[in-house]
């Protein structure tokens, strides 16, 4: 036990470090710098600085130094961990308020704008390209009817969306089911994509802080618009890819959750009675 206490101390402290506190001692002197850049001497700092030349330092203020610059690195590591947060929060389009509503509701416009385009375009049999055209025009907007107001909230909700409307299966209940019945290289790469779009989301948490640094010195806040311009693609890219690989989950293992709760497959498919017996049996009358 004392071992593996020692051992997940060591990992908690290289974790707390590589995600707190040397992202945060990067950002802590950036805006250092840029305080001596636009407001000149500081002279707190120089008198410090020409003590330590001098050897008029003790041991135990560099200690307090050190420690004080520590914290304050941890506390920028967790104020951009709780932006990151917020981040992920309005990206999913969870806003409270109904203040979502007239966006999903612009959204819900141009998917049905495109779909009637292309259900009109189907009707009439015209050419298979010019119909993969028009699908990916509408397929740009959601995969699904549009539910909430940004496009990555749409993307996980339109999953929920198609395996409901496929499968008869509700995927709130039946998820958590089935992630205990993949295969531990199946969790693996979608726990590793849950965790791309996180990264990405704490990304833009840095973009923020260092934005607002910009009232400091300019090239701050350009910087952190450049790092909030990456956020935003590498978490578009990392949400379309998760819901892919959820949905991927469903149609591979799905008939494996069914067999495991007792249900009989045939044909060793997925079809919308076997879904519906699984959404019965998963959600218990609730």
């Amino acid at each position: 036990m004392n071992s593996f206490l020692g051992e997940l101390a060591k990992q908690l402290a290289g974790k707390w470090l590589s995600l707190l506190v040397m992202p945060g001692a990067l950002f802590v002197a950036s805006v250092a710098v840029g305080w001596r850049i636009r407001f000149g001497m500081w002279l707190a700092a120089d008198r410090f600085l020409a003590d330590l030349r001098d050897g008029r330092v003790t041991g135990l203020v560099l200690v307090a130094v050190a420690v004080g610059v520590l914290l304050v690195s941890a506390w920028a590591g967790v104020l951009a961990r709780t932006l990151g947060r917020a981040t992920h929060w309005l990206w999913l389009g969870q806003w409270p308020f109904r203040a979502g509503v007239p966006l999903a509701r612009i959204r819900g416009w141009r998917w049905k704008r495109a779909h009637r385009s292309y259900e009109e375009a189907f009707r009439q049999d015209k050419p298979d390209q010019l119909l993969a055209r028009l699908a990916q025009r509408r397929n740009r907007v959601s995969l699904a009817p549009p539910a909430r107001p940004t496009w990555m909230g749409d993307q996980i909700a339109a999953l929920s969306t198609r395996v409901q409307v496929e499968y008869h299966l509700d995927l709130e209940f039946g998820w958590p089911r089935l992630w205990l019945v993949l295969p531990e290289e199946v969790r693996t790469v979608v726990a590793e994509a849950r965790e791309s779009f996180n990264g990405a989301a704490a990304l833009a948490g840095w973009g923020v802080l260092y934005t607002l640094a910009g009232v400091l010195w300019w090239p701050l806040g350009a910087a952190g618009l450049v790092t909030l311009v990456t956020a935003v693609v590498r978490g578009r890219s990392a949400a379309s890819n998760l819901a892919q690989l959820m949905e991927s989950a469903v149609d591979l293992h799905g008939v494996s959750l069914a067999s495991t709760l007792g249900i009989t497959v045939e044909d060793n498919r997925l079809t919308p009675d076997v879904g519906r017996q699984i959404t019965r049996a998963v959600r218990k009358g609730a």
